[in-house]
């Protein structure tokens, strides 16, 4: 049974709105604006990306972009539907895009300039990973890169759990650790993010293994350089599979007050079962 507070599922009760004519025109101006911010937005995304394709025919540019997860996040779209909703108050509308910028552009970051540059820089310069010193200022290139790779992927899930915690608070997390805040509240809005618990332990020896150590201790990455056992890319970039996968169609399901069907989110391995890597100070 429902109590007079309660809603069903991913539905949600609709924000009051008291009619005044004359503010409501001023709120309606302001969000104009903000959509042709996140519009000016949006255009350099895309040209960024198809630039990638700058000697191909304009069809293949469509080919390869129609399923791009970056493009995928379409913001506008999303603006959109939040304001011609009710799920949620259409003050919170501005700072809420706002935050939807944030992640959307270190999304590109992470998953477009750092795998490109080191691609174009490392990789397509002639880098032999089975004979990382025979040019040693390609390996050290390649090792900043998974570095920034490291420390941009948390920054991706520090937005992303900015993002969600306002759209479901309307504030930011309060306290030194966003992720502590937020999977601390996670249980309190369920069903919407259920998905995203099972990445509690994901992040949390993500740091342990990787980010602590490399940003806060003796960096794992001189182990490597000095003959010691390859970082996997697959496990320095693992927190971006779920970003690319399902919380795009979570986040619009969101805004709508609608239920979704996401029941995982990308490909959670069992990979990281033994202790950190022992760096000495």
């Amino acid at each position: 049974m429902l109590t007079g507070n309660s809603v069903p599922g991913n539905l949600r009760p609709a924000a009051d709105a008291p009619l005044n004519p004359k503010r409501d025109s001023a709120a309606d101006l302001d969000l104009d604006r903000v959509r042709g911010r996140v519009a000016d937005f949006e255009e350099i995304i895309e040209r960024a990306q198809r630039s990638q394709f700058a000697g191909d025919p304009p069809h293949v540019a469509d080919a390869f972009l129609q399923h791009d997860p970056i493009l995928a996040w379409r913001l506008l779209d999303l603006f959109d539907a939040y304001r011609s909703g009710s799920a949620h108050p259409r003050e919170r509308l501005p700072r809420f895009i706002d935050r939807a910028i944030d992640t959307k552009l270190q999304l590109y970051n992470v998953a477009r300039v750092i795998p490109g540059t080191e691609n174009a820089l490392v990789y397509l310069r002639g880098f032999d990973p089975a004979n990382p010193l025979a040019t040693p200022s390609l390996q050290l290139a390649r090792l900043c890169y998974e570095q920034a790779m490291i420390g941009q992927s948390r920054v991706l899930w520090d937005r992303l759990m900015r993002l969600i915690y306002y759209i479901e608070e309307g504030r930011d997390p309060e306290g030194k650790s966003n992720r502590r805040v937020f999977f601390r509240d996670l249980s309190r809005w369920s069903p919407r993010w259920d998905p995203l618990s099972e990445w509690e332990d994901e992040i949390d020896t993500y740091d342990a293994v990787y980010r602590t150590p490399e940003y806060h201790k003796g960096s794992i990455l001189k182990k490597e350089l000095l003959g010691g056992q390859a970082l996997d890319p697959n496990e320095t970039s693992s927190l971006l599979a779920p970003v690319m996968n399902g919380i795009w169609t979570m986040l619009m399901a969101n805004v709508q007050g609608t239920p979704h069907n996401i029941v995982r989110l990308g490909r959670r391995v069992g990979r990281f079962t033994g202790a950190p890597p022992s760096v000495p100070p």
